[in-house]
């Protein structure tokens, strides 16, 4: 049951949807929520970009290629970007729950983001800092939601990367 869902022709397209589900959900969250991010959040973000442009590698390689014969290479890869996105988002969760302090990029200021275009390029924007999660579901910030499911994807990437040879 197991790998009927979950091998190696499959997984790019499910690593694609769930990297593109969850930086829909960011944006949501920042555009209709009203929910600015801080800079461990916009990280995040670059983890799961990653893991859409090695998505779509993969499903092209393995058309080009016709054998997937690189599905092994892509899904690996894919198991990394998802690590590290488990790693950026479970570090942000110990800024926002104290266990560590985050750097100091995170600091950030209370008051709210407002677009003024004559400070487009300049450096006096302030984001808002990396301890104050905006969102909480059952006392699990939107970091703590990402550390899980990356985490989860990490695990299943290595499971069908480093499995048995199935397509």
């Amino acid at each position: 049951m197991f790998s009927k869902y979950f091998n190696k022709t499959t997984w790019p397209w499910l690593a694609f949807l769930g990297s593109a589900g969850l930086l829909l959900g960011a944006l949501a969250f920042e555009h209709i929520g009203g929910m600015d991010p801080c800079q461990m959040c916009y990280w995040q973000r670059h983890a799961h970009k990653a893991v859409l442009v090695l998505a779509i590698t993969a499903l092209l390689a393995r058309y080009i290629s016709k054998g997937g014969r690189w599905d092994k290479i892509f899904i690996i890869l894919i198991g990394l970007a998802f690590t590290v996105s488990f790693g950026l988002a479970f570090w942000h969760v110990g800024v926002e729950y104290k266990w560590w302090e985050g750097p100091k990029s995170c600091m950030g200021s209370k008051k709210p983001i407002n677009f003024d275009p004559d400070k487009l390029f300049s450096s006096e924007i302030e984001m808002p800092a990396c301890s104050d999660a905006p969102w909480h579901l059952f006392n699990i910030s939107m970091a703590g939601y990402n550390a899980v499911i990356s985490g989860v994807a990490a695990l299943l990437s290595f499971i069908i990367g480093f499995g048995r040879k199935r397509t």
